[in-house]
């Protein structure tokens, strides 16, 4: 037998998947995260998914990874001490940074600029320069590279960036900075801005180069304990890890560029969200990922998520391709509390896997969403099956404590007030997503997944006027099972600023060829040959006069240069004006920003088979009743809990109904009806 594995860390729970190539059996398991060291956990559940299948670690074809490492120390500031080398002149371009405050007008009365990502006391200049052609007017004085080299190392820096002017036109001085670097101080990591990424903008080509450079010491580390924990678990499948624009690379090829991980674990779940959706006929959706310490959103459009050139993680602007997403703190271990004691707030501050919730009896003295789900009868009185219990009188008492009593309510109205409020507060996020992209929310279906998504589905799409939600059959797992549905993804750009009415065919044929040049060994040093590789070309395009760019595709395969070039611009006017509402066709002229190669090493996707219609009824998956509290009327009802079904079913179901299945629970609230899909997802509808 044949097993592809998915191992998605996520802040409370570690979840896996395991797929038979042969037979397309799936497995889920979970354990509980390991914050002081995710490897273990890791090995958790390599070592136990193997024994419950009863298979060998040579049974293992592939290890799949998402992981928050790379993000959670970008967050918390906890990647390498590092240095910065510029050209001369450029020292400070970290301190000026981009004159945009973030918050509202008004903001810059208070904002407190943030401390930046290299000290300036460890930036150095150096003597080169390169003109905007790439073309040499000062040659890279050596002297000086080899006495900065020197001078970090007596100062302990492990880690150097390198970001010269121009260099994204020709790489050459960077190239040999590296090379001279390594001659002094070979134990140290260095990245340069071309390696990570051949863009213009100064600032952010050289925050996001830092920020590469500081990952890398952390990303190394890691990857190398996870390679031994796969070799203590007795395996030797190769490792791949998710990257923040919804492929994989081999751990050997992100431990140059880290910064590609840097949203690596939500990226998965919102690729097996676009499978799995489409498979069921759905193709436009907005996602919702609850976990354990946030709730990651984003768009979904003809089957394709919507992918971003740049993003923001925290206070940075990163340059690299990302699956365009937000994210709110609001996650099961999210804390509520009182500001001032009277206005209650939610998160950001997470319980977390250690010590958890209140009701985990782990020693949490905060109340949570999750302590909030249990009193109101939305979860049962343990989690996983039964492995794990749960303390509903510690997490009432919490409730009343903390929150209840200050306020003068009851414990149900105190515990109804934090989903509530958690509701709005994911409402927000999907509206940042959908309506701040000019998409009603209205026209789309809502995939709930994560270990907490189908808790709040129903009064989240009734906030949002929502009428179709669709649960996958493991919602806990599904990030996990994206990675199954992922494959290996290389990205590689050029800048080269052309307007269409004086374009160098030549010149962008000869840098597209060596953009496929560049995929191609890529993917082949990850082990792809070119009957497992597929390319995409594409050009970033603006109107003359603007600061942003749009992607449009260049089907360079179907036709020639030329005519795939004047045939994107024609696009660039449609796609402007399908994301913006307008457009300038002969009005403005359109420049072309960068042009870019992206590659595929294509690994065989999970196969989603429609099952045969179950002869159950619901009565005969019926569990018990429970008391689950309805806000709308202020009391508790009698409502039945169901077993979850994993094949079709004819009946449907109306709600309040709870289903209870091992990685998560889905409650259904009145006035919404559940049907059991061909593939035996939840599609859940409520009348308009």
């Amino acid at each position: 037998m044949s097993w592809r594995i998915g191992i998605d860390t996520g802040g409370t729970f570690t979840d896996l998947v395991a797929l038979n190539d042969e037979t397309g059996e799936e497995k889920v398991f979970k354990t509980s995260s390991t914050p002081d060291d995710p490897s273990r956990a890791f090995l958790n559940a390599v070592q136990g998914v193997m024994k419950e299948l009863g298979v060998e670690a040579s049974d293992i074809s592939m290890l799949l990874h998402g992981t928050t490492v790379a993000t959670n120390a970008v967050l918390e500031s906890k990647y390498s001490r590092l240095g910065l080398i510029v050209t001369h002149g450029y020292r400070d371009m970290l301190e000026v940074a981009r004159q945009n405050v973030p918050g509202e007008f008004g903001a810059i009365t208070w904002w407190i600029k943030p401390a930046r990502v290299v000290p300036l006391e460890l930036v150095r200049e150096v003597k080169e320069r390169l003109n905007y052609k790439g073309e040499e007017l000062l040659p890279l004085d050596e002297d000086q590279i080899r006495l900065i080299a020197r001078e970090y190392r007596e100062l302990g820096v492990k880690a150097i960036a390198i970001s010269f002017l121009h260099s994204y036109r020709n790489p050459v001085h960077e190239e040999r900075a590296r090379e001279l670097i390594l001659e002094e101080y070979p134990e140290c990591f260095v990245s340069t801005s071309a390696d990570v990424i051949r863009e213009y903008r100064e600032y952010e080509r050289t925050l996001t180069t830092c920020l590469n450079t500081g990952l890398m010491p952390l990303l190394s580390t890691y990857l190398d304990k996870l390679s031994d924990r796969i070799h203590e678990a007795g395996a030797s499948a190769p490792l791949f890890v998710m990257k923040s624009s919804g492929g994989v690379a081999t751990a050997n090829e992100l431990i140059k560029r880290p910064i590609a991980a840097s949203l690596s674990g939500p990226a998965a779940g919102i690729i097996a969200a676009a499978a799995i959706s489409a498979a069921a006929g759905i193709h436009d959706v907005l996602t919702l990922d609850m976990g354990g310490t946030s709730t990651d959103m984003a768009l979904i459009e003809g089957g394709i998520p919507r992918l971003l050139n740049e993003g923001k993680i925290d206070i940075y602007d990163i340059k690299s391709p990302m699956i365009d997403m937000t994210t709110v703190g609001a996650g099961g271990g999210s804390i509520a509390w009182l500001s001032g004691n009277k206005s209650l707030r939610i998160g950001p501050q997470s319980a977390g896997a250690s010590p958890g919730p209140v009701c985990y009896g782990r020693g949490g003295q905060e109340p949570t969403i999750t302590d909030a789900n249990i009193v109101l009868g939305r979860i049962p009185p343990y989690l996983l099956g039964g492995s794990m219990k749960l303390d509903r009188q510690a997490a009432y008492d919490a409730i009343k404590s903390k929150i209840a009593d200050p306020l003068g309510l009851s414990v149900e109205k105190a515990a109804a007030g934090i989903l509530e409020l958690t509701t709005q507060s994911i409402a927000a996020g999907i509206r940042v997503v959908s309506v701040r992209r000019g998409r009603d929310p209205r026209n789309y279906a809502l995939f709930a997944f994560g270990g907490a998504g189908g808790l709040l589905a129903s009064p989240v799409a009734k906030a949002l006027d929502m009428r179709t939600i669709l649960v996958p059959t493991a919602p806990g797992a599904t990030a996990a099972a994206g990675l199954l549905y992922s494959d290996v993804r290389v990205d590689h750009v050029i800048t080269d600023v052309q307007s269409e009415d004086m374009l160098d065919i030549e010149r962008l044929n000869d840098e597209f060829e060596q953009l496929r040049e560049r995929a191609m060994d890529d993917l082949e040093q990850q082990g792809f040959g070119s009957g497992r590789v597929q390319l995409q070309a594409f050009l970033d395009m603006r109107y003359v006069g603007q600061a942003f760019e749009i992607r449009v595709s260049l089907p360079i395969e179907d036709q020639a240069v030329t005519s795939a070039i004047h045939s994107a611009l024609k696009n660039f006017h449609a796609i402007h004006e399908n994301q913006y509402g307008y457009a300038y066709e002969n009005k403005t002229l359109v420049e072309i920003v960068n042009i870019g190669v992206t590659g595929f090493g294509l690994l065989a996707p999970p196969s989603l088979r429609p099952k045969a219609v179950s002869n159950k009824q619901w009565s005969d998956l019926l569990k018990g009743v429970r008391q689950l509290y309805i806000s709308e009327t202020s009391s508790y009802v009698d409502c039945p809990v169901y077993e979850r079904p994993m094949e079709p079913m004819a009946e449907p179901l109306a709600g309040p109904a709870v289903i209870a299945q091992y990685d998560t629970t889905t409650v259904v609230e009145p006035g919404w009806t559940v049907h059991v899909n061909e593939y035996g997802h939840l599609l859940i509808t409520r009348e308009v």
